[in-house]
């Protein structure tokens, strides 16, 4: 992504952070720990400390108001050493719905801890095996909110679930939950990157329990905080994408046959400069999208789901391909090419697949 001056410091800052505090071996902690423990808490602590928790909250809430782009820069350099962390789930989507969907009164009560690091909030949106938030079966029931959710990002280490359900006088509301309510049962669980989530059932939550977000509009808020977290993992698979790529390449360059460098191989060679070319696209639609909420545009989800659409098709591709021009080594769990290969898979699904967008796109420009 072209960068100015600015985005390209926090770039660089970013990338040695990471490189430092968590590279890509770092991930294969995460088979030691418990499975509720979906990220490092010693780690999150130092990113909070860089201010990466307040990149994109207007300075009027105390954050840093840096823009998108910046946000796209940081999550860009988290893909590429395949960090785990509640960026995108408490920063990228649960921020934004409590932006988006909430009184000033809210956002001054809550905000404050999500970017000081005291606390962290995930979303619950999925409950069926494909991403569909329109499909809401939770509801409101006699001020009550029963049913479950699947796949909440971090919601094992987070302190608020901001849960959306149906509300007993019709349409879609958003109920904050606190994590440790007796009235709320969380089953952990690893995806097969090693991120976490994790399956909630709410029995029954009393109402003096919940907190509905109280915004103007808050179904239209909550459709664009899932577009602003879509195309901020977008960015995060277009550096895993571009470090699979560099990896490879640097793989050719060193492994012989016959005495000569895999790299001088012509096919091996257009092999990979299909998969820069096809980098190179969806990248630029998804640094499209960034600028677009930076700049406020009409077509942002039409915008955001064909930047998630390109990094699915791309991220899956890299990938695989990475793993054939390894010889099949990059499955091998000795090696790091087979984590982007499970990462790429996942990022497939969450916030919708490249079906879901394609589908999406359609209906948004009335194909």
């Amino acid at each position: 992504m072209i960068v100015n001056q600015e985005q390209g410091m926090l770039r660089e800052s970013v990338a040695q952070f990471f490189e430092e505090q968590s590279p890509v071996s770092r991930l294969r902690e995460q088979r030691q720990r418990p499975v509720w423990e979906s990220y490092d808490r010693e780690l999150w602590s130092q990113m909070v400390d860089l201010g990466l928790t307040g990149i994109t909250v207007p300075e009027a809430f105390n954050g840093l108001e840096f823009g998108w782009m910046g946000l796209g820069v940081v999550s860009q350099e988290a893909g590429r050493r395949l960090v785990a962390s509640p960026l995108l789930s408490s920063v990228a989507l649960a921020q934004n719905v409590l932006l988006n969907c909430a009184s000033k009164r809210q956002i001054e009560s809550y905000l404050p801890r999500l970017l000081s690091g005291e606390i962290t909030a995930s979303v619950a949106l999925d409950e069926g095996r494909f991403f569909d938030p329109g499909a809401v079966l939770v509801t409101e029931q006699n001020g009550q909110v029963s049913g479950s959710k699947v796949r909440v990002l971090d919601a094992s280490m987070s302190s608020l679930i901001f849960c959306v359900a149906r509300r007993e006088a019709g349409g879609l509301g958003i109920a904050v939950v606190a994590t440790d309510d007796e009235s709320v049962s969380i089953t952990p669980m690893r995806f097969m990157d090693l991120h976490g989530a994790a399956a909630i059932t709410f029995a029954g939550v009393p109402a003096d329990r919940i907190e509905w977000l109280d915004g103007v509009d808050v179904a239209r808020g909550l459709e664009h905080a899932i577009d602003q977290a879509t195309i901020v993992l977008a960015a995060e698979m277009m550096g895993g994408a571009r470090e699979t790529l560099e990896r490879t390449v640097s793989y050719l360059n060193e492994r012989e046959q016959f005495d000569v460098k895999l790299a001088s191989f012509q096919a091996l060679q257009h092999r990979c400069a299909r998969l820069y070319c096809e980098l190179e696209l969806a990248e630029s639609a998804v640094a499209a999208a960034l600028i677009a909420l930076d700049h406020p545009a009409s077509r942002v989800s039409a915008q955001a789901s064909t930047a998630k659409t390109l990094a699915n098709d791309v991220f899956s591709l890299m990938t695989s391909e990475a793993v054939q021009l390894h010889g099949g080594m990059g499955v091998t769990d000795e090696m790091d090419i087979g984590l982007f290969l499970k990462r790429s898979r996942v990022c497939n699904q969450l916030l919708g697949s490249s079906s879901y967008h394609r589908d999406r796109y359609a209906r948004l420009l009335a194909f």
